[in-house]
């Protein structure tokens, strides 16, 4: 089975002309692979936590991309190494060969999920560990710094980000409540789904 941990707890704080924010970025380890997912833009806490579990940039096999966004985004250069699992017609880049890939690229332990809604490309992870199932959701599911972090199906996505759509974000977080026992949101701490 594969293990997940949160290297950066992700945050998004609204300015009156903008926002300080960074996505949730974590390590997911399987018998072969190190997988970093969103790296966000925050370089210092990024090398810190990795510094911490004894790793460097070129030990990472794979960097999973949720979604477009630079919050999420900005950082995957700095893997030298590893290949990118992508929200653009569902590719992997390898430097500048570009294949498609099928949910189980990753590993018979992680499936990659389309969940459209807070853009329309955009894609989650259910990793399947000792723990239980984990969603690693991208911005999917999120909340701002000092939001009360209580899930509500319809919650209002902040962001309003070109091409959001409410009805296929929802429909997408029915998904991943149904395949997962744990919820890491793009912005929050993680959270046990309620059956």
């Amino acid at each position: 089975m594969a293990e997940v941990k949160v290297l950066v707890e992700g945050y998004a704080k609204q300015l009156a002309k903008g926002w300080v924010a960074s996505s949730t970025a974590c390590l997911i380890t399987t018998e072969d692979k190190k997988i970093i997912t969103d790296p966000g833009c925050n370089r210092e806490r990024l090398l810190a936590a990795l510094n911490k579990e004894g790793l460097t940039t070129t030990e990472i096999n794979y960097v999973f991309l949720s979604h477009r966004h630079p919050d999420h985004v900005l950082l995957a250069g700095i893997f030298e190494n590893a290949k990118f699992i992508t929200f653009d017609t569902n590719l992997i880049y390898d430097k500048d060969l570009l294949l498609e890939f099928d949910k189980h690229a990753l590993g018979k332990d992680i499936e990659i999920i389309e969940t459209p809604g807070h853009v329309e490309e955009h894609l989650s992870l259910i990793v399947n560990t000792p723990k239980g199932k984990i969603a690693i959701a991208g911005d999917v599911i999120w909340w701002l710094d000092g939001e009360k972090q209580v899930f509500n199906i319809s919650q209002k996505d902040h962001s309003q980000a070109k091409g959001m759509d409410m009805d296929k974000l929802i429909e997408s977080r029915k998904r991943i409540l149904e395949m997962a026992d744990y919820v890491i949101p793009g912005h929050g701490k993680m959270f046990k789904v309620k059956r």
